[in-house]
């Protein structure tokens, strides 16, 4: 049974909170981790504009459902179209890809830093200090990657893993195609690149584009 997380949370004044998440474990005890976890984010994403004070929250209310050892990563931004922007806050997890330039093919891959630890790991009082909002533009034809460490970390029958850069030249190349597309290309590319080896992990793909 999977352990990841991905939700699409509408915003008022149009904008969007889009999370991805990811619980150490798998099977019964991790899924029902998540299953609280979302709750508790889909109603903590109505009180705050800031993914950290979001995630801050999140932290809290996990707090008495964590069993020794267990923990989430988690990022969670929010999509405003009025602004051009998107605001995220990262709680571990792997580094989200931005994608410029993508309306005629090509463009420019970055992936985006910002500091934050894992949920259920730490008190609030220890969790807030080294989370942060990060802010960036979000323009016409930008693509948003998120994702589980199940997709860049997927081994092939050498032992070699998927990696960033992989993914990176991925989405470089689809980025002009609609989101969908996209995670089509991304899957079909993992898959060639694994071949016979059996998957060690489940991953989660979220995209936007900015049309």
């Amino acid at each position: 049974m999977s352990g990841d997380l991905y939700d699409l949370i509408p915003l008022a004044d149009g904008r969007l909170g889009v999370a991805v998440a990811d619980v150490s474990g798998k099977g019964i005890a991790a899924s029902l981790l998540m299953a609280i976890c979302r709750t508790n984010l889909r109603q903590l994403a109505q009180r705050h504009d800031s993914p950290a004070a979001v995630l801050t929250e999140v932290n809290r209310a996990m707090s008495g459902e964590m069993r020794q050892g267990m923990f989430i990563t988690m990022i969670y931004a929010i999509v405003d179209p009025a602004r051009s922007e998107i605001c995220f806050a990262r709680a571990g997890h792997e580094l989200p890809l931005l994608l410029r330039g993508a309306a005629s093919g090509g463009g420019r891959a970055e992936y985006l830093n910002s500091d934050g630890m894992p949920v259920g790991l730490v008190p609030s009082e220890f969790f807030q200090p080294v989370l942060e909002d990060r802010r960036v533009p979000f323009l016409s034809g930008d693509v948003f990657v998120l994702y589980t460490d199940g997709l860049t970390e997927a081994p092939n029958e050498s032992g070699q893993e998927f990696s960033g850069a992989r993914l990176s030249d991925v989405v470089r190349n689809l980025g002009a195609q609609l989101p969908a597309a996209i995670n089509d290309g991304i899957i079909e590319t993992v898959q060639r690149f694994t071949g016979q080896e059996q998957p060690h992990d489940d991953f989660t793909l979220v995209t936007i584009r900015r049309v």
